[in-house]
């Protein structure tokens, strides 16, 4: 099994699931990349650079020789505009050529594991399935994961065997990335007050990684999988992981419209000062919105479970200690 961006969050936990079932387990990964989340987990190294376009068609050759499948997560998520030209590379231009190189090798099943922000941002009166009409084109990382799946699909249509997963807003305590960690530590210590007016798709991480296998083994050819989880508003979220830590409440909802004007004003700010913002319109504008997707699709055809979203968050602050 070979896993493409197996140094992350999600890619380290689905290493450490494919090896616990007995798979070998490849890693295609930079030499310098840090491997600190696999600690523990066996695996062999392939080295290779998905932005390197000199030589990534022959690393990628030598990394899928032997494999049985391929799951590609590889990503580039950061929203600072020093990275636009990287989201390209990363999320739409190596999404295409893994997929080439895939189809070329043959005989082997590729996983492109896209984000949810590819089916589109929902209004809060709807919940996205597979379908849902792409409305996020604004979010350059949204439009350049929905190109990478494009480009899968039309890899698809030349003989390759591949399978769409689309994670949403996943959690877990092992290798969680910081901002994720952050909430739950700042709430955890009373330092959060506030509260958006928002929701999401809260997913466990061990249920996804399960569902990205569930793609491999009983996806349909070309098909589009949303491995979600509990549709849940930030209220709700935050309430529980206080509960579960011994923290406090965040009692104060931010007005949609001030989020708004937060985000429009920071982002103003930091161009005037030649500085990048993580926090801008685009980011304001998804915690304002209750960003729900449907996993049914995927539970009728793959047998895909979810746990409870109570469940998943005192899972994750047990094993961080934090309460």
């Amino acid at each position: 099994m070979l896993v493409i961006g197996g140094t992350g969050f999600i890619g380290s936990n689905l290493v450490g699931y494919l090896a616990g079932r007995g798979n070998e387990v490849v890693i295609y990964r930079r030499k310098d990349s840090d491997v600190k989340n696999l600690n523990g987990f066996p695996f062999k190294s392939v080295f290779g650079d998905l932005t390197n376009k000199g030589n990534i068609e022959s690393t990628l050759f030598r990394a899928m020789d032997g494999c049985k499948a391929v799951y590609n997560l590889a990503v580039c998520g950061s929203p600072l505009k020093k990275y636009h030209h990287v989201r390209e590379t990363v999320n739409r231009d190596a999404a295409k050529t893994v997929a080439k190189v895939a189809r070329k090798i043959g005989g082997l099943r590729l996983i492109h594991v896209s984000s949810s922000t590819a089916v589109g941002y929902p209004d809060n009166n709807e919940i996205a399935d597979k379908n849902y009409a792409f409305n996020a084109g604004y979010d350059h990382y949204a439009l350049t994961k929905r190109q990478g799946e494009q480009a899968v699909l039309g890899e698809v249509k030349n003989g390759l065997d591949a399978v769409i997963a689309v994670p949403c807003s996943t959690v877990g305590s092992h290798g969680m990335k910081s901002h994720q960690l952050n909430v739950f530590k700042s709430i955890s210590q009373g330092k959060t007050w506030v509260y958006p007016p928002g929701g999401l798709c809260l997913t466990n991480v061990n249920d996804l990684v399960r569902g990205l296998v569930l793609c491999c083994e009983k996806g349909a050819k070309g098909e589009r999988y949303i491995l979600g989880g509990n549709n849940i508003t930030y209220k709700q979220y935050f309430d529980e992981i206080a509960y579960a830590t011994h923290g406090k409440v965040p009692g104060i909802r931010l007005p949609k419209i001030l989020l708004t004007l937060l985000g429009f004003g920071a982002e103003t700010l930091f161009t005037i000062l030649k500085k990048e913002t993580p926090v801008d319109k685009n980011v304001a504008k998804m915690i304002s919105k209750n960003l729900f997707y449907s996993s049914e699709l995927s539970k009728r055809e793959l047998g895909y479970t979810i746990t409870d979203w109570r469940k998943t968050i005192r899972e994750t602050v047990n094993q961080l200690h934090l309460n």
